[in-house]
């Protein structure tokens, strides 16, 4: 009687079990939330699912990606949040606004997710909105940009075809460029 007993007792708790490994994959998911690059969050995202790995008899995840996780009581510190400016509505351009085009800004203080580099120089920035845009050919400044995208915040202006970005730590440096 008691082995029955036992058996049905731990049936009854193995989902029980099954839902604590859950809890400590999502509790070290979350603990993961203040990684601001993407790649190292991800790392430590799949670092998170090591229990659940270990439960099911799977591989075990790198131990590069296992030591991304913080212990339970800790966490990384959250990236500080910024205010972005959306655009302004569009307003009616009238018949020389048609004529001249639009200075009104795109974006501003709008903060990069990406940018890169091509063989010549030339840069290619994708805004927090989604919106991307690359370097003129005919543009002589070079951009010289170091660390996390997300730390510059950039004004795009638009005047018709034509775009001018502004990066807010560059100060009186204007580049050229086009939609992408």
């Amino acid at each position: 009687m008691k082995r029955v007993a036992l058996i049905v007792m731990s049936f009854l708790a193995l989902p029980a079990a099954a839902q604590s490994v859950r809890d400590e994959v999502m509790s070290g998911a979350e603990r993961c939330a203040g990684i601001a690059d993407d790649h190292g969050w991800l790392d430590c995202f799949y670092g998170s699912a090591q229990p659940m790995r270990g439960r099911l008899g799977l591989a075990p995840a790198p131990q590069a990606q296992v030591r991304l996780v913080p212990p339970p009581g800790a966490s990384y510190a959250a990236a500080p949040v910024r205010r972005t400016t959306a655009a302004p509505a569009p307003k009616e351009k009238g018949f020389f606004g048609e004529l001249l085009g639009s200075t009104g800004p795109v974006a501003r203080d709008m903060p990069l997710t990406a940018y890169s580099f091509g063989r010549d120089g030339r840069f290619t920035v994708t805004l927090q909105n989604g919106m991307a845009f690359v370097q003129k050919e005919s543009d002589l400044v070079h951009a010289e940009w170091r660390g996390p995208p997300g730390a510059l915040l950039a004004t795009v202006n638009s005047s018709g075809e034509d775009f001018t970005l502004k990066v807010r730590s560059e100060p009186g440096v204007v580049y050229r460029v086009s939609r992408k």
